[in-house]
C-alpha cells in the first residue's frame, strides 16, 4: 500500500483491509513498511513490545516480534497480526535491503498468512521504492487534491521503471481513490491519472476502487476503534467491503 503524499488515508485504508479480510476469515498480517514515522500500532491502540527493525537485526525471531490483535466480540470476533514499524528514528537511512528481501521471502515461504498487508511510507525513498517495485500486488492510495495527484503519478512512473529492474515485466499496479465525494467523482479522479499515464507511460493502471469521504473515518480514528465494528453501514465501511471483495475475488495475490 502506497502514496506519494501523506495524509490521504493509507494507513487507516490498510487496517481496514485487514479487519475486513480477517472477518472473512483470511489469515492476515500487517507489516508498517514506514521505518521512521510508523502509526499502525498507534491506530490500532496497542503498545508493541518489539518491531520490525528488531526483527531485521536479529535480536528477536518473526514469531516473537509480531503481535497479536483481536477485534469483535462473539461470532463476529477477527484477528490478525501485526510487525509495527519504529518511530521517532531516522531507521530508513541504514535499513538493509538484503535483510528485508530475506524477511519477507521468509514470510512467503512460511505460507502462515493469506494476505501480507505492507503499509509503506510516504514518499519515494530507495527503501520503500524497493519495497513497491517487489511487492505481489501495489495498491497506491490518493485523494482527488492536486498534489496527492501529483505524487501518485510519480509513484507510479517509478514503479514502472522498478518493476523492470527487478526483473518485473508485468505490471501489478492499481488504483485506490479514497476521500471521493461519490463514486462517480471517484471514477472521474481515475479516469484523469489514467489519460496522464496513456499518453506519458505509455500504461494503464487499473482502478482497484473507490472510497468515499466519510466523517465517521476520523472520528474512529481519534478513538482508535474500527469504522468497520462501530459504523458498518457506513458508506467508508461500504467501500471497504467492496474492495475487499475486489482485492480476493479479482485473485490479487498475497502481498499488497
Amino acid at each position: 500500500m502506497a502514496s506519494g503524499k501523506g495524509g490521504v488515508g493509507k494507513t487507516w485504508l490498510s487496517i481496514s483491509l485487514a479487519q475486513a479480510l480477517a472477518s472473512s476469515g483470511y489469515k492476515v498480517l500487517i507489516l508498517d513498511g514506514d521505518f521512521g514515522l510508523a502509526n499502525v500500532d498507534i491506530q490500532l491502540g496497542l503498545v508493541p513490545t518489539h518491531d520490525v527493525v528488531d526483527v531485521l537485526s536479529g535480536d528477536v525471531t518473526i514469531k516473537d516480534g509480531v503481535q497479536h490483535f483481536c477485534g469483535g466480540t462473539g461470532d463476529a470476533a477477527y484477528s490478525f497480526d501485526v510487525l509495527a514499524g519504529r518511530s521517532g528514528v531516522s531507521a530508513v537511512s541504514g535499513m538493509n535491503r538484503d535483510a528485508l528481501d530475506k524477511l519477507l521471502l521468509s514470510l512467503r515461504l512460511a505460507r502462515q498468512y493469506d494476505f501480507i498487508l505492507v503499509d509503506l511510507c510516504a514518499g519515494i525513498d530507495p527503501i520503500t521504492r524497493h519495497l513497491a517495485a517487489i511487492a505481489d500486488q501495489l495498491l497506491a492510495v490518493t485523494t482527488d487534491e492536486p498534489t496527492a495527484l501529483a505524487d501518485v503519478y510519480a509513484i507510479m512512473k517509478l514503479y514502472l521503471r522498478d518493476r523492470r529492474r527487478v526483473g518485473g515485466d508485468d505490471m501489478h499496479c492499481q488504483l485506490v481513490i479514497n476521500q471521493a465525494s461519490s463514486h462517480r467523482s471517484g471514477v472521474q479522479t481515475y479516469e484523469k491519472l489514467l489519460q496522464a499515464c496513456r499518453f506519458f507511460l505509455k500504461w494503464e493502471p487499473q482502478l482497484a476502487g473507490t472510497v468515499r469521504k466519510d466523517s465517521r473515518v476520523s472520528a474512529a480514528i481519534r478513538m482508535q476503534s474500527s469504522l468497520l465494528e462501530n459504523f458498518p453501514a457506513s458508506p467508508a465501511a461500504v467501500d471497504v467491503g467492496r474492495l475487499v471483495r475486489q482485492v480476493v475475488h479479482g485473485s490479487l495475490p498475497a502481498v499488497a
